[in-house]
């Protein structure tokens, strides 16, 4: 079989779906997803992520604006949809066969794993985050300004919302929303469904402002669904859920995706928010933390650290935030020099944890406990799963010299095999079983280190070692605190409980 480029795959499609109207094709699809929610098990096999890839191609597509066509009927759907799953059989595979397996690897997961991932109550962090500032902090008033409801509001709302969709109801008509009146003003519940929904020409005008709008390229065939920043479909009807996993993760990213177009006038601020979460996260772990500060007054001048340092009596292990805007390409590009393009905080926080490694160990002022340590670690935190996992995968999906050892003793101190990503949820996971003693952090980080060894035993994501422990999913006091006192707002304005996420 011939093999042929992305754009020209996609055109072959697009060509056959311009056979339809659009809006049917829409409205259509949104039903097809509707009812095959009733199976989970065969709902999954039809991949609804192909599904909400036709809806955004159709939208952005401008060739039958204006112009008449017959409605799309099932059977016509389903070839679509069939014809949208051969696609990787018809690819030209010469860049497939140059990509790093983990590169080729996490592409393919990412939009199964996003609709099989668990519910949690972790989507009101970034909000709880705002929240725990006053309400003339410039990111939380930035926020109120642009949706028309405060962070407080959104975490209500959205609890609300989602009880409403995981009990089964899709379609949500505004007298529905008229029950949140008693708390919350008309205005206010409008504008959150104002945020979270799109008619149909404007969903038009939210896909065709996508950067990828005019040109396919093969990577946004594999991205999470772009509908998570609008998950409803609003007609005379009401708000339709497009899919609850989609609006879940939708939840998740919210404050993030609202405030990312204000670019770094939000990551800086955020960053520096995001960071003291870290550190005080990590001082929930019982023994010596040393921060940046401190770290500063032990290493040679001019050398940049990481936010603090663990310190047990055999080992150190540095932590570092990173929060960034780390848009979903990230998530699926397939060459090396654009993944370390999207993901560049992240060999920057290893770089810092080798010179501040060597730098204690020659200035020789640290605490004889830091000192005596031969074994440190590198935990890379960061605000959004990207999914690298530890440092000898990152090193094969980055170009080469991008992680090469600046010295021998760096490499000796702290190989790339010490070296983590996490995702906020999984450090939060890590601190809370290290503070109730439920795992030894040293002893299970050696056990993460020595299930890497082998191809067999190793891992994709560091959730797969604390699932290995058995450890509890358990969050940081800011999470809990922030949905359990949502909860109580929500149910005192609604007559049955929505406690759902339990």
């Amino acid at each position: 079989m011939r093999r042929i480029p992305f754009n020209d795959t996609y055109k072959q499609w697009r060509n056959r779906a311009r056979k339809y109207d659009p809006e049917s094709i829409v409205r259509e699809s949104l039903r097809c997803l509707r009812e095959a929610s009733i199976d989970q098990v065969e709902e999954f096999r039809t991949a609804p992520w192909r599904t909400l890839l036709i809806v955004k191609w159709v939208c952005q597509d401008k060739y039958l604006d204006g112009k008449i066509a017959p409605a799309i009927t099932t059977g016509q759907l389903n070839d679509l949809r069939q014809r949208l799953w051969e696609f990787p059989q018809h690819l030209d595979r010469s860049n497939r066969e140059t990509m790093p397996p983990q590169l080729l690897f996490r592409r393919i997961l990412r939009s199964q794993k996003g609709f099989q991932r668990d519910i949690t109550m972790s989507f009101v962090r970034e909000a709880a985050l705002l929240a725990e500032q006053n309400e003339n902090y410039p990111l939380r008033r930035r926020f109120k300004e642009k949706t028309g409801f405060d962070v407080l509001d959104f975490i209500d709302l959205s609890l609300a919302t989602f009880g409403a969709v995981i009990k089964g109801n899709r379609l949500l008509r505004d007298d529905w929303f008229s029950s949140l009146h008693k708390t919350y003003s008309g205005a206010l519940v409008s504008a959150y469904q104002s945020s979270v929904s799109r008619t149909y020409p404007e969903l038009l005008a939210f896909f065709r402002a996508l950067p990828d709008a005019s040109r396919k390229v093969a990577s946004e065939y594999f991205e999470f669904p772009v509908l998570t920043r609008y998950p409803f479909f609003r007609t005379s009807e009401g708000m339709i859920c497009w899919h609850p996993m989609v609006f879940y993760r939708g939840l998740e990213d919210f404050v993030h995706s609202v405030m990312s177009e204000e670019g770094q006038d939000y990551i800086g601020p955020f960053s520096k928010l995001f960071e003291r979460h870290v550190v005080a996260e990590s001082r929930k772990v019982p023994t010596r933390f040393i921060g940046e500060d401190d770290l500063r007054e032990h290493i040679a001048p001019k050398t940049k650290v990481p936010d603090g340092l663990l310190s047990f009596r055999d080992c150190n292990v540095f932590v570092e935030s990173k929060a960034a805007l780390f848009n979903e390409s990230a998530m699926t590009v397939g060459h090396r020099k654009y993944f370390a393009r999207m993901t560049r905080p992240i060999p920057a926080a290893v770089e810092q944890a080798w010179a501040t490694s060597v730098s204690l160990r020659e200035q020789r002022s640290a605490p004889a406990d830091v000192l005596n340590a031969d074994t440190d670690y590198l935990l890379v935190v960061t605000n959004k799963e990207l999914a690298p996992t530890r440092g000898t995968a990152l090193a094969s999906m980055y170009p080469k010299g991008t992680l090469d050892y600046p010295n021998a003793e760096a490499e000796r101190l702290l190989p790339l095999s010490r070296v983590y990503v996490l995702a906020i949820d999984e450090f939060e996971r890590l601190t809370n079983a290290a503070a109730s003693a439920q795992v030894d952090m040293p002893a299970f980080l050696a056990s993460c280190v020595e299930h890497d060894k082998t191809p067999v035993q190793s891992v994709h994501l560091f959730e797969q070692h604390l699932d290995r422990q058995q450890v509890r999913s358990n969050y940081s006091d800011l999470v809990e605190r922030a949905f359990d006192n949502g909860m109580s707002r929500i149910e005192k304005t609604l007559s049955a409980s929505t406690g759902i996420l339990r």
